[in-house]
């Protein structure tokens, strides 16, 4: 009799026998970005300023977030920064690629380098073999809060996206990679983006387990080296990215347990469970997504509350800023719901977001990731 497990249950046999191929994500939030506004009536969105891609919720980065993008490439390409990233995932929104652009240029330069450590596998270098062009996943995308009544403004495409980040995107990214899912424009509560995200890492980690297992199944165990991904996304994201790698939800969602500041970087290796006995399973409350999110490779959300999606990671470091000259900034954590549950039949006390004349803050800021 053949017993087959579910997939999500397939990593804690692996584990079980030897260490998996991936061993360090690190994630990273965009940098300070120009702002825009919704008018919670009629779900209208504004931008500040023209966005590249003409999508209003959409907007470039500020000339500080620029600066801190360049802060980070040079903290990433530097040689004490190990390991070097491997594959590179980013939101497709143009607040992320433009974040992560210099690094990927600057990790592509020296890969291609003839002098200096690069082509080594010692420390600080950068493999041979690593695929620096980033790949869009949807599944990684920005958080909208649930609405009945209107769609919110829809992901950006990548063949958009390759025509301002040609450097960084492959001529044809969607011949090159296909996103694992993507979210509902009628946007998600608090529990159903944690599952989203759950389900978009599950997915992403088990492909890169399985393109370095290929790519070194020649390669004797001794002279295989340390792998990792760098993210890019928005805060609320990341913050929840932290919870399912971890496995570690709060009761209280706005708690503040993952630091988002712009362009701060996160680092989170893998559990070596190996000699560990598999922790029982028991099936979770809620792992339901949005209504309208489309599963395109991916096939469920898995169980990840208490050990983590791939076998569970540790966060090693959480927020550091510290190569930012403006330091940390512009730290965000959850709210409540951001409900926009609103619209042509909400009563009159019911704000809507617009840009104020006497330059005060809205009275509700959904527009801060």
């Amino acid at each position: 009799m053949c017993l087959c497990l579910p997939r999500s249950l397939h990593w804690m046999v692996q584990l079980s026998t030897f260490r998996m191929p991936l061993d360090t994500i690190y994630l990273t939030r965009h940098g300070h970005r120009l702002n825009w506004t919704i008018d919670l009536r009629t779900g209208t969105y504004k931008s500040q300023f023209p966005t590249p891609t003409g999508n209003p919720a959409d907007p470039a980065l500020t000339s500080h977030g620029v600066r801190q993008s360049y802060e980070l490439a040079e903290h990433i390409a530097s040689s004490h920064f190990h390991p070097k990233p491997f594959y590179i995932y980013s939101s497709p929104f143009y607040r992320c690629l433009q974040t992560i652009q210099p690094s990927v240029e600057e990790l592509k330069r020296k890969q291609k380098s003839p002098t200096g450590t690069e082509g080594n596998i010692g420390r600080g270098a950068i493999d041979n073999a690593a695929h620096l062009d980033a790949r869009l996943e949807n599944g990684l995308g920005e958080w909208f809060g649930p609405t009945t009544f209107f769609d919110h403004p829809p992901h950006p495409t990548p063949s958009t996206m390759q025509t301002h980040f040609p450097s960084i995107l492959p001529s044809v990214p969607e011949n090159k990679y296909t996103p694992l899912l993507h979210p509902s424009r009628r946007g998600e509560t608090i529990a159903q983006l944690h599952n989203r995200v759950a389900t978009a890492l599950e997915g992403i980690i088990a492909d890169v387990d399985a393109e370095i297992t290929d790519l070194e199944s020649n390669v004797p165990p001794e002279q295989r080296t340390s792998k990792s991904i760098l993210i890019c996304a928005h805060a609320a994201p990341l913050i929840a990215m932290g919870r399912v790698l971890t496995g570690q939800m709060p009761d209280d969602s706005s708690e503040e347990d993952f630091y988002v500041f712009t362009a701060g970087l996160s680092t989170f290796q893998r559990k070596n469970n190996r000699s560990d006995k598999p922790k029982p399973v028991s099936e979770e409350t809620d792992r339901s997504l949005a209504e309208g999110t489309e599963l395109v490779r991916a096939q469920e959300v898995p169980i990840w509350r208490g050990h983590g999606v791939g076998g569970g990671w540790d966060c090693v470091v959480n927020g550091d800023c510290s190569f930012l000259s403006g330091g940390a900034e512009r730290g965000w954590h959850f709210n409540g719901e951001e409900s926009f549950d609103t619209g042509p039949m909400a009563p009159p006390s019911e704000p809507s977001i617009l840009p104020r004349t006497d330059n005060s803050e809205p009275e509700r800021a959904v527009a801060k990731l």
